[in-house]
């Protein structure tokens, strides 16, 4: 039985919303070491979220997008995003906060999944041949190759 995009959509809001009443809300964090570590991490996935919109809005529909940070990972939008959701845990610091990162981390996983098959479907060979060249979203795995790219051409 396939599940609906539209569902993991409305999971990944609600999931969005309880974590900010949570973090917002809760006791003063226990360790404020890790809150810096999570507002790295926000902003690193910030960071990969907005160069990817940026991208998309200047793309050609009828082409597979490797420019910018579509070049190192297949899918930085959702990566940002689930790279901001982990955030959450650094920052609000409590159980509430830990299961709606791991209910959102999954949908965003389950919906990136569903992306990439009709990607596959409206692009054919030439997304096929792009998820050999580009890593999914391992981040360091794309840094590393588009390294490895420069020094041979």
């Amino acid at each position: 039985m396939k599940r609906s995009p539209r569902l993991y959509k409305l999971v990944l809001g609600t999931a969005f919303l309880l974590n900010m009443v949570a973090v917002t809300v809760s006791f003063p964090p226990m360790m404020e070491g890790l809150m810096s570590v999570g507002w790295i991490l926000f902003g690193i996935g910030a960071l990969l979220y907005i160069l990817s919109a940026i991208t998309l809005r200047r793309r050609d529909e009828r082409h597979v997008v490797e420019s910018g940070v579509y070049g190192l990972v297949r899918h930085p939008l959702y990566l940002g995003a689930m790279m901001m959701f982990c955030s959450h845990i650094f920052l609000g610091q409590n159980g509430l906060v830990v299961v709606g990162t791991l209910v959102a981390v999954v949908c965003c996983y389950l919906l990136m999944l569903a992306d990439e098959q009709q990607n596959v479907e409206a692009f054919g060979d030439d997304y096929t041949q792009y998820m050999q060249r580009v890593p999914r979203m391992n981040l360091l795995s794309g840094l590393l190759r588009r390294r490895r790219r420069t020094k041979q051409g």
